[in-house]
């Protein structure tokens, strides 16, 4: 493993990053203690020096040099106690000259060890009504090993935790990268054109495997639009290749007559139209796979999409002796295109008319369902076998005992295009006998 690859992984990045935000923060709580450690020890000193100095102040002045020279003979090594005269020449005490910056009433300071005093101490020094200046002082040792000792914390702390961080981000890299490797590979063989290879995915379900889905549901729609294109073009040569045999051959034939019947140019005509009509019908599948998602999508109700197909094939299921029942309760709008549910609804119903015999039954119903509003489109004839109901979405497929109905294979490629384009859930079922189709007008979520 390279150290340029483990820098361009998220997972790294983001665990020095959070080493660096903790890092920050246990500086600063550290920093933080250590502050208001330090003041309130030298707050407590201060105080200590303020009490003791006032006591002294106290003391007669006939009796302060021997008070001082007892002070100084009980707690020498520990304290600081000296007077000096108005003129700042030393009187007594444990200090030989007046220390600089120390002035009397001023603020206290803290002096590096000397000869005098050979320990780093904190004094105050205060004015005598005599004029004298009597100084105070403490050894402040362990007040500047507390904060040797915090400083020492603060800086080890940080440390050790970038180290860490490091560390684990880079153990934890590791996975994501041997990953990231197989998913490189999966592409190599899918650019290859081995459309039936899947990136690989983990139990994990994290956001490598949440890519990875969407790169194999990617790959599931590839491989049935390729998959279509192959079929269809396969299809095309062979059902295209019948009518345009039979109309060259009555072109040819017309061509050798002496007399052409008006009968005789309408059959080449029926031909070429049949032709023509598997050509619209390919190209309307492409314009709906290819169109804008959300265009032309309004909130639709359909029990009025239902009534109006219903009426527009009420004469025609008349014609052909069938009983036609429409059935449309109002219930909540969906988000559909009005005109392409139009077209799905009119493509199942003029196919349940095509293949139901007269006396038959076709029903048109709109029905409440678990999830949402459904649309059912039944009848009693032959129906679909269990094997062939996935075949007769695809284009130009036809069953061989309806290769003798006119029809080009194509409607329920259209219908079933419409229900992709809307996220909706096509289903075939057997009626017994015939045919129940049911389009769950529920979006259905991507999942991945």
């Amino acid at each position: 493993m390279r150290l340029s690859e483990l820098w361009r992984t998220t997972t790294f990045r983001l665990s020095l990053l959070y080493g660096l935000l903790f890092t920050v923060g246990a500086v600063a709580l550290l920093a933080m203690v250590y502050v208001r450690s330090a003041v309130y020890l030298t707050h407590r000193v201060d105080d200590i020096l303020a009490v003791e100095a006032a006591a002294q102040m106290r003391v007669p002045a006939e009796r302060l040099k021997p008070t001082i020279d007892d002070a100084l003979l009980i707690n020498g090594r520990n304290s600081v106690f000296a007077l000096f005269a108005a003129d700042r020449t030393r009187e007594t005490g444990n200090l030989t000259t007046l220390p600089a910056g120390l002035e009397p009433g001023g603020r206290p300071i803290e002096m590096s060890p000397t000869p005098d005093f050979p320990a780093a101490a904190r004094l105050i020094a205060r004015q005598l009504p005599s004029g004298e200046i009597l100084v105070v002082g403490r050894d402040i040792n362990q007040l500047r090993e507390i904060r040797r000792i915090i400083a020492s914390a603060l800086i080890w702390s940080g440390v050790l935790i970038v180290l860490a961080g490091l560390v684990f981000g880079a153990a934890l890299s590791l996975g994501p990268i041997r990953r990231l490797r197989q998913l490189q590979e999966a592409n190599h063989d899918i650019a290859a054109g081995d459309l039936k290879r899947r990136m690989p995915t983990s139990k994990r379900g994290d956001e490598l495997d949440m890519f990875a889905g969407a790169v194999n549901y990617m790959l599931g729609e590839v491989e049935r639009l390729m998959g279509e294109v192959k079929t269809s073009s396969e299809t095309i040569a062979h059902d295209l290749r019948t009518p345009l045999t039979r109309a060259r051959a009555q072109l040819h034939r017309l061509e050798q007559a002496p007399k052409v019947l008006p009968g005789e140019i309408a059959g080449v005509t029926a031909e070429l139209d049949e032709v023509l009509e598997r050509f619209i019908a390919i190209l309307r599948i492409s314009e709906l796979e290819t169109r804008a998602r959300s265009a032309g999508f309004a909130p639709t109700p359909l029990d009025r999409i239902v009534s109006q197909v219903g009426d527009l094939y009420q004469p025609l299921a008349e014609e052909a002796d069938l009983r036609f029942q429409v059935v449309a309760p109002p219930l909540p709008p969906v988000d559909a295109d009005p005109k392409l549910m139009v077209e799905a609804l009119s493509n199942l119903v003029d196919n349940a008319i095509k293949f139901t015999p007269p006396g038959g039954a076709v029903r048109l119903a709109l029905e409440p369902g678990p999830e949402g509003p459904r649309i059912v489109v039944q009848d009693n004839g032959p129906g679909v076998p269990q094997g062939e109901r996935t075949a007769v979405l695809q284009r130009f497929y036809r069953a061989e005992r309806d290769r003798l109905t006119p029809g080009s294979g194509l409607g329920l490629s259209i219908v079933a295009a419409i229900v992709r384009l809307h996220r909706f859930r096509l289903e075939l079922q057997d009626a017994g006998p015939g045919l129940r189709v049911i389009i769950d007008c529920h979006p259905a979520p991507i999942t991945y």
